[in-house]
């Protein structure tokens, strides 16, 4: 297939980690052979450890790869002076920045210096840029604030409001949700996708958010077992790479990807068959209802079946106009107003497991 997309950073060969002296070297990965392309959202991912963070610093030219090459714009990254990379590449780590006096705008501010004369002078287009960035991450009202006097996740949108305002072709990001609450990781992820698709920016970025990743990214980057996989979400899905790659804890628990909606679930061992079905008449989420009592029932260690012939029953009571659950065991009905009363019972009846040799 020919690829007609412009290549923004190429990866030749490129093997990660680290130097430990005196000829020692621990890779983490590679070599690896990849492109990021114009436009492109790419999320990496892999377990603690794997080497993702070490993967972005070595791409923004923070840390030296083992071997290998990596070209940006089709040139060698080890040709770029410090301000020259900063004209088209913008990285925000993890770490905490603390500087005591130091405004969220003076901050933001500070992302136009690649761009600004040796004085460092604003003019009208910079202080646009700034204006801008502070828009994008929602920082308006809090411009005059501290940095020290911010929570972690408000810091957080302060080092990305830099970033863009450092108004790079490139973004690398280092679990840039990590401190954010769920409204807010969904909502830089989606500007995130926003600079790709509206203005061709090209985004790499590290996460553990496996179902935003999935909802959001072009591409993912998966490190695993020294190996960088790559594909679209859906791609990684089909082919159950990413089930494999993730299915597994160091701890030994196992965990289960729905093939149908990319979610990640652990193992559980159902002990007792339950029938459960729905009413027809009442609210009209019927298959809602249904879904999320299902998933109580399996957690609480319930296989569930339609048939109802099980001895224990539940009915999902849509008749009055809002939801109750009846349970019917042995000749015994009995009524519950919400899902968490119902476990609780439930909780009770459940065979338990034998644990003698």
């Amino acid at each position: 297939m020919d690829d007609r997309r412009e290549h923004i950073i190429d990866l030749v060969n490129l093997e990660i980690g680290f130097r430990k002296g005196k000829g020692r070297e621990q890779s983490l990965a590679g070599p690896v052979n990849t492109s990021a392309c114009s436009g492109e959202l790419i999320a990496v991912m892999g377990r603690n450890g794997s080497g993702k963070s070490t993967l972005l610093r070595t791409i923004a030219g923070l840390m030296d790869g083992l071997q290998g090459e990596i070209h940006v714009l089709s040139r060698l990254l080890a040709a770029y002076s410090r301000k020259e990379l900063a004209r088209i590449m913008g990285y925000v780590s993890t770490e905490v920045v603390r500087v005591p006096g130091l405004s969220v705008e003076s901050l933001v501010a500070l992302g136009r210096y690649p761009h600004t004369k040796w004085l460092g002078k604003l003019n009208s287009s910079d202080k646009d840029v700034i204006e801008r960035a502070l828009d994008l991450t929602s920082l308006q009202a809090l411009r005059d604030r501290d940095l020290d006097e911010l929570s972690d996740g408000e810091r957080q949108r302060a080092m990305i409001a830099r970033t863009l305002a450092q108004d790079t072709q490139i973004l690398i990001l280092d679990e840039p949700t990590a401190f954010l609450d769920l409204s807010h990781r969904y909502e830089i992820i989606d500007l995130l996708g926003n600079l790709t698709l509206d203005h061709g920016k090209t985004v790499i970025y590290s996460t553990h958010d496996l179902q935003i990743a999935l909802q959001q990214a072009d591409k993912i980057w998966l490190i695993h077992k020294q190996e960088l996989l790559e594909g679209a979400p859906e791609d990684m899905v089909l082919s159950g790479r990413l089930s494999d790659a993730l299915r597994q804890t160091d701890s030994g628990t196992k965990i289960e990807m729905d093939p149908q909606t990319g979610e990640f679930a652990v193992k559980r061992v159902l002990r007792q068959d339950i029938s459960l079905s729905s009413g027809q008449d009442g609210l009209s989420r019927p298959d809602v209802l249904r879904a999320w009592t299902k998933k109580a029932l399996e957690r609480n260690g319930f296989r569930v079946t339609e048939n109802k012939k099980i001895d224990i029953h539940v009915l999902i009571d849509t008749a009055n106009g809002s939801p109750g659950w009846i349970l019917e065991k042995s000749g015994r009905r009995l009524e519950f107003n919400s899902i968490y009363d119902l476990s609780l019972y439930l909780r009770t009846i459940i065979k338990k497991p034998n644990y003698q040799s």
